[in-house]
This record gives C-alpha cells, structure tokens and sequence, in this order.
C-alpha cells in the first residue's frame, strides 16, 4: 500500500510539473496578434510565387524575413529609375584653326638660259627621309642627284608659272637618256611652289633648271 501511494505521488508531482510548462505557452498561443502580422500572415497566405523576381516578389519576401523587427528595413529597388527629361540637349561645337606652317620656299626671278639650264619635263615624288613636307628635288644622277640628309648643301631654281629656289636632296633614273627622259622629280611642296597644275590630273610638266642655284 504505501508502494502504491508513493507511485501515484510521483505522478502527481510529474503531471502538475507538466502543466506548469504547457499552460503559459498555451496562454501566449492564444494573446491576439498585432494588426502589422496580421497583414504579413494573411500576405504570406496569398498566392503567391518564390519564383516572382518583381518588386512585388521582393517586398513580400523581405516582409516575412522581418517579421520579428519592430521597423522594416526597406527593400533596395533594383529595376533602374529614368532620369526626368528637362529638354532637348543641344551640343554646340566648337571648331579651332590650327596653323600648318607653309613649306619654306624661296622665290626668285627666272634666271638667264646659259650652258648651265636644263629643260624638260618634271614629275613629282612622294618625299625623301627627313624632308617631308619640305619643297626638295630630286635630280639624275647626270645632273648632279644625290640623297643627302639636312640641311642641303646644294640648290638649283626651277621654274614653271613662278620660279624658286629648292634644295637637291635626292637622286631619280627619270629615265635619263630614253625618249621618256626627265630632269627633275619634285616633291608636293616643290610642286605647288612652282605651278598651280594639279598634279593628280597632269602629273608630268615642263620646267627649266639652273644648275648653279
């Protein structure tokens, strides 16, 4: 008998134990909820996709992640914002002059024809090594044509519409001593210095060398 009352103590004591901790859960179960989750409740409710990658998506998915914060953080927009049109823009552009020194030219008057002038035809070049943009010539070797580096050491003038004075800086064949002979090659700036012919059209004219300068 007293085996027995000890047994039904023991389960007394374990019960009562129990229902001490089941009773304040089932009393905080049953406190009424905020209106704010009750919002979020109803919202996750909803039917609704983890796939939606929208806005809407995102705000609702952050919204059950911040139940339990008292302020919700907001969610970062990624969809970009335009920006307000003010107007038209209108580019004005703006031009500069930028000076390109001539080719330094001397000109001078036509000199006499005497057993050191040379006439015939001249053509043109493209340039020699360290004279371009410069007005040179380049003449046969029969006339004295030879490649030499700045500065010149020799000049001739030849003439055209005008006459100058150019350095010889280079050698050409010019077909020297065949029908198709020239006296002279000239490069673009020695060209324009002596005639207003275009060169692309003609490309070949008739000038007079004076050998001596």
């Amino acid at each position: 008998m007293p085996d027995l009352l000890r047994r039904v103590a023991v389960r007394t004591v374990a019960f009562a134990a129990v229902m001490a901790l089941i009773v304040p859960l089932s009393v905080r179960s049953a406190t009424p909820l905020p209106a704010q989750a009750r919002q979020l409740l109803a919202a996750a409710a909803g039917a609704f996709s983890t796939a939606d990658r929208g806005a809407a998506g995102r705000e609702r998915s952050a919204a059950l992640s911040l139940l339990e914060l008292g302020r919700p953080i907001p969610v970062e927009a990624l969809t970009p914002t335009q920006p307000t049109a003010a107007g038209p823009i209108t580019a004005t552009p703006r031009f500069h002059t930028i000076g390109v020194p001539a080719p330094r030219v001397q000109y001078v008057a036509a000199p006499k024809i005497d057993g050191s002038t040379v006439t015939g035809r001249a053509t043109w070049y493209c340039c020699s090594a360290g004279w371009r943009g410069e007005a040179v010539v380049a003449l046969p070797g029969a006339l004295g044509g030879h490649y030499i580096a700045p500065p010149a050491g020799r000049y001739v003038t030849i003439c055209a519409q005008r006459c100058a004075r150019l350095p010889v800086v280079d050698y050409c064949d010019c077909y020297w001593g065949t029908s198709d002979q020239k006296v002279a090659d000239l490069s673009p700036e020695a060209w324009a210095a002596i005639s207003d012919v275009d060169r692309y059209v003609y490309g070949v004219i008739r000038v007079t060398i004076n050998l001596n300068g």
